[in-house]
């Protein structure tokens, strides 16, 4: 099963319903002579979706392609989703300023374009 097929499962089984927040991101990594890659993550677009809008993650690579294939990384997170869109709007953007800044980036889910979970590791 795949990392995303095995998040769509565990969104699909809250308690309460839930709305994922995507975050597509650009990786400018720097050489590097050791197993750490180096660099900058700039985010490219994001969107709020139910779990049942989504079904797998070629899918959804396929369909955020058509919108802008400039992407390596999918940052993943969850947020209540009887909230406000002001709420979301808001958590996208904290979402947006974690990644640029390398802070709290442990808190989301990030996948590569082949479904491979990827470690973010601050400066």
């Amino acid at each position: 099963m795949s990392k995303f097929q095995e998040l769509l499962s565990m969104a699909r089984y809250q308690a309460e319903p839930v709305k994922l927040l995507l975050l597509f991101t650009k990786a400018n990594i720097e050489s590097s002579k050791n197993e750490v890659n180096k660099g900058i993550i700039e985010p490219v677009m994001c969107v709020d979706k139910l779990p049942a809008e989504l079904n797998d993650y070629s899918t959804l690579c396929l369909e955020a392609d058509s919108i802008n294939h400039q992407w390596d990384l999918l940052f993943v997170t969850s947020i209540n989703a009887d909230v406000d869109k002001s709420v979301i709007e808001s958590s996208m953007k904290s979402m947006i300023n974690d990644v640029q800044s390398g802070k709290n980036t442990a808190m989301y889910i990030v996948l590569d374009r082949e479904d491979n979970l990827v470690e973010m590791v601050g400066s």
